[in-house]
């Protein structure tokens, strides 16, 4: 009987363990569905928060009530993706958009793209990286547009300082990716709305 009763135990332990890993490689759809979106999202970029703890983090587009929308999702507890979160909407000149902001500190001991013995008095990016000893904060913007009236291409030296844009585009409809660098107690330098200002007949 004791035999039979632990062979029905370890049964039902195996069910329990192979619906979890299920459960977690399918977690992605799953978060999605329960908040309201369809599952055939886009995923414009995905990356890392290191502060309080480490944590993954995907900024994307799916269709939520028959629209495109951008969301921010973020890995929670064993590997499990948590609902995901809507993109706030713009208002004003920019009223159409709608964006997704983050902060990223790097991991402990580590920092980012900042090499303390090049000449220029900017941030480089070079294989020196890991002996930085400034600490360098990085801000991510992510804006979501449908109202491009053709290839959308911005002038290089229009981009902030110690900024890089990348653009995601299909047709009209569009997401655009600014990140920003800023060196120890520093201020990020400019910011979307010169970029946007630029993209001048990109855009209707």
């Amino acid at each position: 009987m004791k035999k039979r009763i632990v062979r029905i135990a370890a049964a039902v332990l195996v069910v329990l363990a192979a619906a979890g890993i299920i459960a977690r490689v399918n977690s992605p759809a799953l978060a999605l569905a329960i908040g309201g979106y369809g599952g055939d999202a886009v995923i414009i970029e995905e990356g890392f928060t290191h502060l309080p703890d480490t944590a993954r983090w995907r900024v994307l587009l799916a269709e939520k009530d028959g629209v495109k929308r951008l969301a921010f999702m973020e890995q929670g507890l064993l590997g499990f993706w948590k609902p995901p979160e809507a993109a706030a909407e713009l208002s004003g000149e920019y009223e159409g958009l709608e964006y997704v902001s983050l902060s990223t500190q790097p991991p402990c001991g580590f920092y980012y793209g900042y090499d303390p013995y090049a000449t220029a008095d900017t941030m480089t990016h070079t294989e020196n990286w890991k002996f930085a000893t400034e600490y360098i904060s990085r801000a991510d913007w992510f804006y979501h547009g449908t109202n491009a009236a053709q290839t959308i291409m911005l002038p290089e030296d229009s981009l902030p300082r110690d900024s890089t844009l990348q653009i995601y585009q299909n047709g009209p409809e569009y997401v655009l990716h600014l990140c920003q660098y800023c060196k120890g107690d520093g201020s990020f330098d400019g910011g979307f709305e010169e970029v946007y200002r630029a993209l001048g007949g990109c855009l209707e």
